[in-house]
């Protein structure tokens, strides 16, 4: 191997920053799984979520010596990543040697020598490989692989992510050896929140403009923090709150720069064409955007982290978080959103029967009065407003949402429900029972 510098930084386990939230439940699920002699800690999920963050947490809680490797481009050169990572072991325990530079070792005799050498030190170590997405190499993938299947009982290994690595995850699930940490379990609770903007931030609030950050960002730990760097610069602190949305500066800087920008062009524009869309299906988007692999596309969303969640086990509906959502929509034209929304609501006219989609409530039924896909319990809220002879901007501030969220959520609504008015909508909701019967 080229006897190359190393870059010191790469090895650092990186400074925590002060006044941080602290998330009691998740270093005590982390530690509940290290207790059980779990193998691995993957933590996966989209950029700004506090993955290293809540590594570098837990670590400090846990009292073993850490190897630290913060992973890069360059690092999908095999002999490159095991310089690195021998280099990493080797700056936990001085009795661990970095790999030598030549004459260049085999994968499998890297491979012995690293395990032989963790297991002759007995003590408890742990491995944090850190933006592990990073990498493509299949050699590297393999190399991990094979050290998660030979790996010491003294060695424990955090892998932190913003996709789920092509490693034997499965395995280890059915064998209990592994400890998973999602989008879901990272989201920020309401006392959090209010910990981050009293405590983090600084700003004070009113209980219920946390809660409708909260409610807004569904948690995103980064979306809160964009909200308060803005919040910073308002007079107006709770009217703010009430428009907040996608179409907030930073929150449109921060997810073009870190979740759209390189991604292929035609998945990009899937992503536009589907963001029109509440719930997401593979018919209802192979008729909205004129494709016929909505399915595989979705599956390959979900898999790359990239805010979209499943919204039932057998993969059949799916959502966006709502500020992403928001910020595909800033690029679509007035008229490309009435036509996309008007294709959707063709799709469930053609309906014969309702889909049972996760989110079914009252009122779905069937018969000719069903509704085509169950109204979500916010447009329910907002269909009740509606009946209640409420103006979109009057729902938009009961509510605490833009008014723009109001007009997506009545389209949502007609569509749904199969029909072109308000007054349409009422009469079908009484008929339906998702509003009381009309005496």
């Amino acid at each position: 191997m080229e006897d190359i510098p190393l870059l010191q930084t790469k090895l650092q386990i990186p400074a925590a920053r002060s006044g941080l939230v602290r998330r009691s439940r998740l270093l005590t699920a982390l530690s509940r799984g290290l207790d059980r002699g779990h193998r691995l800690t993957l933590i996966s999920a989209p950029p700004g979520f506090g993955k290293t963050t809540l590594v570098q947490s837990w670590i400090a809680s846990v009292g073993r010596p850490v190897a630290w490797l913060t992973l890069d481009q360059t690092d999908n050169d095999p002999q490159r990543f095991l310089r690195y990572l021998y280099a990493a072991m080797a700056r936990a325990d001085d009795r661990l040697e970095p790999l030598d530079s030549d004459p260049t070792p085999a994968r499998s005799t890297a491979l012995i020598a690293l395990v032989n050498s963790i297991v002759a030190i007995e003590e408890p170590l742990i491995l944090v490989l850190d933006d592990y997405h990073v990498i493509r190499s299949s050699e590297v993938h393999a190399f991990v692989s094979e050290l998660l299947a030979h790996q010491p009982t003294n060695l424990h290994i955090i892998i932190a992510t913003r996709e789920d690595p092509p490693l034997p995850l499965a395995r280890l699930r059915a064998r209990e050896q592994i400890s998973d940490v999602r989008q879901r379990d990272l989201r920020f609770d309401r006392d959090e929140s209010r910990a981050f903007f009293g405590e983090t931030m600084e700003i004070v609030l009113s209980a219920r403009a946390i809660e409708t950050l909260t409610t807004r960002t569904e948690g995103w730990v980064t979306g809160l923090q964009l909200a308060g760097i803005a919040l910073r610069s308002q007079e107006d602190a709770e009217g703010f709150v009430r428009q907040f949305g996608g179409d907030d500066r930073y929150v449109v800087d921060y997810l073009a720069a870190e979740v759209l920008r390189g991604l292929p062009e035609a998945l990009h524009l899937f992503m536009q064409e589907t963001a029109v869309l509440e719930h997401l299906s593979a018919p209802l988007c192979n008729a909205v955007t004129g494709r016929e692999d909505a399915q595989a596309i979705l599956e390959q969303l979900e898999r790359a982290n990239l805010f979209l969640a499943p919204l039932d086990r057998r993969r059949g509906w799916y959502r966006y978080h709502a500020l992403l959502a928001d910020v595909l929509r800033l690029s679509l034209s007035q008229e490309q959103r009435d036509r996309l929304v008007a294709r959707a609501a063709e799709w469930y006219r053609s309906q014969q029967t309702a889909t049972q989609s996760p989110s079914a409530t009252r009122g779905s039924g069937s018969g000719p009065d069903a509704l085509i896909e169950p109204l979500s319990g916010r447009e329910t809220e907002v269909l009740a407003l509606i009946a209640e002879g409420l103006s979109n901007g009057e729902i938009a501030q009961q509510l605490y949402i833009a008014l723009g969220t109001v007009k997506r959520h009545i389209n949502n609504i007609y569509g749904k429900m199969g029909v072109t008015s308000r007054t349409q909508a009422i009469a079908k909701a009484h008929r339906t029972g998702l509003l009381p019967s009309q005496a």
